[in-house]
């Protein structure tokens, strides 16, 4: 759910972007045939990457955008190692009409209209420069000073069904207009990564560590779509897991606020069908948000994360601002069309801080519980509203020093802001994938920034919070 403010700063940057790669359009139907080059190559039945260190782009037959075109993914192939990365684009959700047809301006999701052929080394593009993806997900850069896998294979799975990757079926929504047509929906995005993971189980038949994130959307994605992927990647060793930014909180205590969400999607978008082949089914289908714990259950030899701001202003909207209003002092449900909280009023603010605090802590004792499930949770930065820790910290310093740190120093802009103490999210990641130490995890108890007055007591404070919102 990559909000607009973060894609204003990637094409201000792009401004002083060089373009990495060629333009590669190797288009598949049915995918490969056995392992990657590699460091020697694993062989297989004979697959060859067509070329290595640039885009190659992939088409699963029968796999579609929303809009009924073509699905793709890409894959940038190593010469000189077997593992994977799998890292899932962010984009934002929509469950009816008014979200999936972006007609009312209320929050939807991106690529309605289909993806490009050249969307992984044109990611953005201003004066004629494009922004490759390598420098938009830092996880996916070449450069070992920026990430941790700067030089395994890396497959970026992009976002154009609205379901966070979840969906299994066709939606017609009405238009509310009698006049005009309705909106068939495709929200197949589980069913394309099924697709997409046989293809991949072709390229890659010899995988030592597979690393599966992404952000927001993408996160969740990751989450959901991981026990498919690791078990469908038949020759993957050992799974990483990081979802930034999406996670799935616990439903059925007293005190959790995401169930009117999980009630919302799991039949607009047919996410029973994953959850019944999903383990631990019967769980799931009581509480989506034991998600988590089931996979931690389920690969107790694999290492899994999740990481997100707590000050977080996007994934947080949706999943409270649909279904929560203000009655006075007190929040309780909302039962109308549009929107219950506003995000730009200042109580509805710290209401949505509120629901947001009230889920973390039941996060937190589920993976309390769990030895290989941890979690990295930083207080607050100003970039894309303190949402997705896994892209570059813009908006932490002024734009000249970006664009300096962007050309110079791309390893420090790529974390800034994402520091807890002297650790940032590169070290975690590296804590992560560091199979000889205990999996980690951290939690910023205080933290500054405009917003704090807008958090529960004994934050709390109403003109303060007013004055943040609508300064001046």
């Amino acid at each position: 759910m990559i909000h607009k403010s973060l894609l204003s700063v990637i094409l201000v940057l792009g401004l002083i972007a060089t373009a990495c790669g060629s333009d590669s359009s190797a288009t598949a139907g049915t995918g490969g045939t056995g392992g990657t080059g590699g460091t020697g190559g694993t062989g297989g039945t004979g697959f060859q990457p067509p070329e290595f260190g640039t885009w190659v782009k992939y088409e699963p037959e029968g796999a579609i955008c929303s809009d009924g075109s073509p699905y793709k993914f890409w894959v940038e192939f190593s010469e000189t190692s077997d593992n994977v990365i799998v890292f899932f684009q962010g984009g934002g959700a929509c469950w009816d009409y008014e979200s999936c047809s972006g007609a009312s301006g209320i929050r939807g999701a991106a690529n309605r209209n289909g993806l490009r052929d050249d969307y992984a080394e044109a990611h953005a593009n201003i004066a004629g420069i494009d922004v490759n993806v390598n420098q938009v997900y830092p996880l996916l850069n070449s450069d070992p000073d920026v990430s941790p896998m700067a030089d395994w294979n890396k497959v970026f799975v992009p976002y154009c069904t609205g379901d966070i990757y979840g969906g299994t079926r066709t939606e017609t929504y009405a238009n509310p207009n009698p006049d005009e047509p309705d909106l068939e929906f495709h929200h197949v995005g589980h069913l394309n990564i099924l697709k997409m993971t046989e293809m991949l189980d072709e390229m890659f038949t010899d995988v030592p560590r597979m690393f599966v994130g992404g952000c927001s959307a993408g996160g969740v994605g990751a989450l959901v779509n991981y026990y498919f992927l690791r078990t469908g990647i038949t020759g993957v060793q050992k799974g990483y897991l990081l979802d930034d930014s999406g996670p799935a909180f616990p439903s059925k205590e007293p005190t959790s606020r995401s169930l009117p969400l999980y009630d919302t999607i799991r039949p607009a978008w047919g996410v029973d069908q994953v959850i019944d082949s999903a383990p631990q089914s019967e769980v799931l289908r009581d509480d989506f948000g034991q998600l988590s714990g089931i996979l931690a259950d389920e690969f107790p030899d694999d290492r899994l994360a999740t990481t997100f701001f707590r000050m977080d202003y996007n994934f947080s909207l949706y999943s409270y601002e649909r279904f929560y209003e203000r009655d006075g002092d007190t929040i309780v449900p909302y039962t109308g069309t549009g929107i219950g909280l506003d995000q730009d009023v200042a109580l509805d603010r710290a209401a949505v801080h509120s629901l947001f605090w009230d889920d973390i802590p039941l996060f937190r004792d589920l993976a309390d519980t769990k030895s290989n499930f941890g979690y990295y949770i930083p207080f607050y930065r100003t970039t894309n509203d303190s949402h997705c820790v896994t892209v570059p910290g813009f908006e932490e310093v002024s734009i000249g020093e970006a664009l300096n740190l962007f050309q110079n120093d791309f390893g420090s802009l790529a974390w800034l802001g994402s520091e807890i103490g002297d650790m940032n999210l590169r070290d975690y990641v590296e804590n992560l994938l560091n199979d000889d130490e205990p999996l980690e995890s951290h939690f910023e108890e205080e933290g500054e920034g405009p917003y704090v007055p807008c958090t529960p007591p004994p934050n709390f404070n109403a003109g303060e919070c007013e004055a943040a919102v609508n300064p001046g």
